[in-house]
């Protein structure tokens, strides 16, 4: 069976691919578990000064797998159709945040490369990430905004992207093509497909130049701003949110379509209702 990462470990560069292709990289727990042992592992080695994380395929990432055998958390709301329990999903939500909250806090420099869509839950990928590189085919959104509710990070858009930004994005689930994330400051750097790999090894290459405990340092001096900033307090009461969010009709209307006629079905009743 085929491993949701593949890895390699160079020059103080540990590189770490989603190699889930043909389900655009959506996220599972067996992903997110792999993926922490990988960063636990890294944050322990002196030897690795940059992690890379990249994707197979097309799609850098295209958020939370939405099938009930991949369901990121313990209730799969098509088996409750009048709501899961809010309380056990607050607890879910919050556990989630809190996997996401450590790789916040992971020590040393994280670069994402995306070379194509990057929506919804992936977006939480990228929050908590230090720097990103994307080709010009790449793009962003949140578009289970309009019906499936908000991942708790809510991407740490207030502080990439400002207010006026963060609620044009969120009110519409459009999404945001790399040109624009990169005017937006969402992303470092946009570059041709080509070039997406070499541009982001060099990138890595030049950060590693630095000695890792002097990296550690200037990561904790910049994540602090934010911290002091009270972002996690923000970040659980996004999680409460999502989890009243679970308990709206449309919420509700899109799991029984998926039960009743399956994903297909419901996803393109999704883009009938709200557009592309």
């Amino acid at each position: 069976m085929p491993t949701s990462l593949l890895t390699e470990t160079s020059d103080k560069i540990l590189t770490i691919t989603l190699n889930r292709p043909e389900k655009l990289n959506a996220l599972t727990p067996t992903l997110l578990a792999e993926l922490k042992a990988k960063l636990d592992s890294a944050a322990a080695n002196e030897d690795i000064s940059v992690v890379i994380i990249r994707s197979a395929g097309r799609a850098f990432c295209v958020g939370y797998d939405l099938n009930e055998d991949n369901w990121i958390t313990s209730q799969y709301p098509a088996n409750h159709p009048n709501g899961v329990e809010i309380e056990q999903d607050k607890k879910d939500i919050m556990a989630l945040l809190d996997y996401w909250l450590d790789m916040w806090r992971f020590p040393k420099p994280i670069i994402c490369q995306v070379q194509g869509a990057c929506l919804s839950g992936a977006g939480e990928l990228l929050a908590v990430s230090d720097l990103v590189i994307a080709s010009e085919q790449a793009f962003f959104g949140h578009p289970a905004g309009r019906d499936l509710g908000i991942p708790p990070t809510v991407f740490f858009w207030p502080f990439t992207i400002g207010m006026r930004k963060t609620k044009e994005m969120l009110y519409t689930a459009r999404n945001m093509s790399a040109s624009e994330a990169e005017q937006s400051g969402l992303i470092n750097k946009v570059v041709p497909a080509d070039r997406l790999e070499a541009e982001t090894r060099a990138l890595a290459e030049d950060i590693a130049k630095t000695p890792v405990n002097h990296l550690m340092i200037l990561k904790q001096a910049a994540n602090n701003f934010y911290d002091n900033m009270n972002l996690e307090k923000s970040t659980r009461q996004a999680s409460d949110l999502d989890a009243e969010f679970h308990q709206s009709p449309t919420f509700l209307a899109f799991f029984k379509l998926v039960k009743d006629k399956g994903m297909k079905a419901a996803l393109e009743e999704r883009k009938r209702l709200f557009g592309p």
